[in-house]
């Protein structure tokens, strides 16, 4: 079985426990030498598990790892170059996504108006907390006392009575781990490891900022998914494991003009969000080994590396006519670029529902014809509708 193992590396395929059960027929026994073999030879990661360490397939990762980044520093040479406006519009897609991720529906939106209110719901309070947590990021170093702060601000006014912290930094008891489907599909670890694993971590984090090393730009994914594997909360602890691996691309500079993606991208569609939970349950069952999350972030992000590619390209070529975007303009043909292929023709309707239907038909004729007329959209008219294509 490890030969077979190695043959589908070989082939950029890297199977699963399941897919090995249902696809190959290998299990019980065979599975548990290829773990044996998969945990004494791959690459270790210094932070510690119940199992003894984070690992994962350097072989099979950096070319995945180097194809993403090649892309985005061949069609956009630094997040630095963004106008202020293209920058806020990453930012509170982030803010986004990951707040519907959690089952909290927005839209860019619902967020400025939020910003703007003093009496805040429920809801409207995590909204306000998430954008003061990104606030908080960006003027602030990751340290021990700093991740307790950055949680005080997100759970603010959002926590049950028996979600909150007794005493300390992190919960004192055990805590589930909810699955894609509701279910229970993990534990975090036990309660009395917090503390030395989260200072191990915050070391181990701080000490990959000081110089560019084998691991830099595999640094968000693994904070990531090591947040996520502690679980040092009773709640929050997935905002916060987002809100970390943006942090350190944030501190980093090795990749602070790296595109912060991923909230947005696993929230992309109910099958993006299926294989976000389906990587981390897969890296759960092999003892951590972290390669199927790695690669699934990776291609999850791929998609709006793409569109914020042709983005940017969009923007500097109206700059360059003297047709400024407006923030509206961006994010409308930002959702345009995400659900439409190049050649494929949609309505105004269609527009509505990729956009969240935040606007009014006015309001979205009245965007998409400013895009035609700028040249970034062509309209034909067939029975009496108008038929919008991406030039």
């Amino acid at each position: 079985m490890i030969n077979e193992y190695l043959e589908e590396v070989k082939k950029k395929h890297y199977p699963s426990q399941k897919e090995w059960f249902y696809k190959y027929d290998k299990h019980g026994h065979d599975y548990q030498k290829l773990l044996t073999y998969k945990k004494s030879s791959l690459l270790k990661i210094d932070l510690p598990t119940t199992e003894g360490s984070l690992y994962f397939n350097a072989e099979y990762i950096y070319p995945i790892m180097k194809e993403y980044y090649q892309t985005q520093d061949i069609g956009i040479e630094s997040i630095n170059q963004f106008s202020e406006t293209f920058e806020e519009i990453l930012i509170f897609s982030e803010v986004e996504g990951t707040l519907e991720i959690e089952g909290i529906k927005t839209s860019s939106k619902k967020i400025e108006e939020t910003l703007k209110k003093e009496d805040l719901d429920e809801k409207e309070q995590i909204i306000q907390n998430m954008k003061n947590g990104i606030d908080y990021i960006f003027n602030h170093d990751i340290t021990i006392e700093n991740i307790f702060e950055l949680y005080n601000i997100l759970s603010y006014k959002s926590l049950k009575e028996d979600e909150r912290l007794t005493n300390g930094y992190y919960r004192s008891s055990g805590v589930d781990i909810i699955g894609k489907y509701g279910e229970v599909s993990d534990k975090g670890v036990d309660s009395s490891v917090l503390n030395d694993w989260m200072n191990q971590f915050v070391r181990f984090i701080q000490d990959s900022m000081i110089e560019l090393n084998h691991l830099t730009y595999l640094m968000p994914h693994i904070i990531h998914y090591y947040m996520i594997y502690l679980h040092p909360y009773y709640d929050f602890n997935g905002r916060m494991a987002r809100m970390l691996a943006y942090w350190y691309i944030v501190k980093c500079d090795y990749i602070d003009d790296k595109l912060p993606v991923f909230s947005e991208a696993i929230n992309y569609n109910t099958q993006t969000k299926s294989k976000y939970y389906q990587a981390i349950e897969n890296s759960r069952k092999d003892d951590n080994d972290i390669t199927y999350f790695i690669e699934t972030m990776f291609n999850l992000g791929m998609r709006f590396i793409d569109v914020y590619i042709k983005l940017n390209e969009v923007n500097l070529y109206q700059k360059k006519s003297m047709n400024t975007m407006s923030k509206s303009e961006i994010n409308v043909l930002k959702s345009i670029l995400l659900y439409v292929k190049n050649d494929e023709a949609f309505t105004w309707e269609d527009v509505y529902a990729y956009d969240k239907g935040q606007f009014s038909k006015q309001y979205y004729l009245r965007l998409l014809n400013v895009l035609v007329d700028k040249g970034i959209l062509k309209v034909t008219q067939k029975n009496k509708s108008n038929y919008y294509q991406i030039v």
